[in-house]
């Protein structure tokens, strides 16, 4: 196997694809895998190519470069951003999951029905199950699809950034 044939079929594949597809795929190990995907990450960057390997739960991608973002920006359509509302919501459910729409509001402290289905259509939160208390309300959490759009590769890399964020913040207020 070449690089160039790990290069094609990320290309080719329409979301991320997990370590063990691409071992399927090529009929190597784990560890063969995890060093091509490091040998192509390697020659994009050497070759100053305009995309790059991302690593997530979601799976392995190719992504654009973050150097060409001015220009990829321009070709985003309005409808792709998230309201600061949504951006918000999105915010609590991934820090606080799982998390019922009465949290959220109660977080928020507005309604938060339209930008919950706006989510869920994006596939960026899905309902995670009901929480055992009267009325058995839906539980939300975030997905594969909002760590994939965000970069994170979990949840608890999420946490301990913000941690770390709200530490620094701590120390630049004293």
């Amino acid at each position: 196997m070449k690089t160039s044939h790990l290069e094609a079929v990320l290309f080719s594949a329409a979301k991320p694809l997990s370590i063990d597809v691409l071992m399927d795929v090529f009929d190597l190990s784990k560890e063969e895998v995890e060093i091509y995907i490091d040998t192509l990450a390697s020659e994009l960057i050497e070759a100053e190519r305009g995309i790059r390997i991302r690593v997530s739960a979601a799976g392995v991608e190719l992504v654009s470069d973050s150097s060409s973002s001015e220009y990829v920006g321009h070709i985003r359509k309005k409808e792709d951003k998230l309201s600061n509302a949504a951006m918000e919501t999105l915010a609590v459910i991934a820090y606080k999951q799982p998390i019922t729409k009465a949290e959220i509001e109660e977080v928020r402290g507005v309604n938060s029905d339209k930008v919950i289905k706006q989510l869920l259509s994006r596939a960026l939160i899905a309902e995670l199950g009901h929480k055992d208390t009267v009325g058995r309300p839906i539980l939300y959490g975030t997905t594969d699809e909002f760590l994939r759009s965000t970069g994170v590769t979990s949840i608890d890399d999420l946490h301990k950034e913000l941690d770390i964020t709200n530490e620094s913040d701590e120390l630049n207020n004293d």
